[in-house]
């Protein structure tokens, strides 16, 4: 039977086969840049990797002091150092002497300026197709992992506002992370007035799924206005650019999204004090309309108004009497004067000087030829009227003699 070991010494000859193993002592190891740390004690603590591996690295103080530049999430190295096996807790790590830039960027960082380029070039990150924010959104939705400490946070920030949460679960970390997103992404088509795509803070590894390309354009897609928060206020992705708003953690985000309902309240009061001013004096106002009213209503300036209108009135009827009296005299000179002309053309007029008017039976006589002898004619006078006989006639005229 093969010897069985304790932990204790089974860490212990892993670390005496490291340590003694001429290999793993002034390396030098070149990868990416990860996980950067610069602790306020002064060491550094940070992960190098390729595109299968990682391994824990850290330089100590005294030997970092004289780097000449900062180490970032990214950068391609070379670390020249010490392979370490701390026995506590069974952990393998570089302690880096020296640290110096390799030639370009990691190939994660190149695969993230690649698709940014991209995505920059179609427009996905204009400025001017970016929505603004409902004011006061009715639903929320959110789009991370249920379990997280990303969902308790956003929730713990909204607090009572009065909105409908939905929540749209998806992968967060991983390699079907991507999908997992965007299929939450479209699950929110037509249910939300905002949405929030979050997760908490993690390595560069555990943040990846935002920098896919599948769920920038997914973002870029979605009906309604996205606020995206990914990991803490130094992590930047793809997410993020696309997004029509940025937020530096989860909390922030929901802080974005929720009304000002304290602004909102002193708003409020601000245009009460105004209406309720513009209503007091609005009321001043008509109370001293009314009183004057009620002043040019007293009895005494009834009756003084009352009196003038009295007087008002008699000038008026002395007028109106005054105008028909001249009226009618100047229509009773027109009728003398009608009258006038008129007895002049009259045949009574005539009658009056000695002339009569003779009628027949058939008609007025204007000749003597028009009466025959022994007939009977009437004689019209100035005053009466006189029954003859024809008796006899003088057809020349009047200054000769009759038959």
């Amino acid at each position: 039977m093969n010897r069985v070991f304790n932990v204790s010494e089974l860490n212990a000859r892993i670390k005496d086969r490291l340590t003694t193993d001429l290999r793993l002592n002034d390396l030098w190891a070149s990868g990416e840049l990860s996980d950067v740390v610069n602790h306020r004690s002064g060491h550094r603590y940070f992960t190098l990797k390729d595109e299968t591996s990682q391994i824990s690295c850290v330089l100590f103080r005294n030997k970092g002091k004289n780097l000449d530049f900062e180490l970032e999430n990214g950068l391609n190295v070379l670390v020249f150092g010490d392979v370490s096996f701390y026995q506590v807790r069974g952990h393998v790590q570089i302690i880096a002497r020296a640290i110096e830039k390799d030639s370009g960027l990691g190939s994660r960082h190149q695969e993230f300026e690649k698709l940014k380029k991209k995505l920059m070039a179609e427009g996905l990150f204009d400025e001017a197709r970016k929505r603004q924010l409902p004011a006061y959104p009715s639903k929320i939705g959110i789009i991370t992992s249920p379990d997280g400490a990303a969902l308790q946070d956003v929730l713990r920030i909204l607090g009572s506002y009065p909105a409908g949460i939905i929540l749209s679960p998806a992968q967060v970390q991983g390699e079907s992370a991507p999908q997992s997103i965007a299929l939450a992404l479209r699950a929110l088509r037509g249910k939300a007035d905002v949405a929030i795509v979050c997760r908490g803070g993690g390595s560069t590894e555990d943040l990846w799924p935002f920098n896919s390309e599948v769920v920038a354009r997914t973002i870029y897609q979605s009906d309604c206005p996205i606020v995206s928060a990914v990991g803490h206020e130094t992590d930047i992705t793809i997410a993020d650019f696309v997004a029509d708003v940025r937020a530096p953690t989860p909390s922030a985000a929901a802080e974005i999204v929720k009304p000002d309902i304290a602004g909102l309240e002193d708003t409020l009061q601000e245009w009460e004090v105004r209406m309720t001013r513009s209503l007091s004096t609005t009321l001043e106002r008509r109370q001293n309309k009314l009183s004057r009213i009620e002043m040019s209503l007293s009895a005494s300036t009834m009756m003084r108004r009352l009196e003038e209108k009295r007087c008002h009135l008699e000038r008026l009827s002395k007028r109106i009497l005054s105008a028909e009296t001249d009226k009618t005299a100047l229509l009773k000179t027109r009728l003398d004067l009608a009258q006038g002309k008129l007895d002049e053309l009259s045949p009574l007029a005539t009658l009056t000087r000695g002339y009569a008017i003779v009628r027949t039976e058939r008609g007025l006589v204007r000749r003597s030829s028009n009466v025959e002898l022994g007939e009977e004619i009437d004689l019209i006078l100035a005053e009466g009227r006189l029954r003859c006989k024809v008796t006899g006639r003088d057809l020349r005229g009047m200054n000769h003699g009759g038959e």
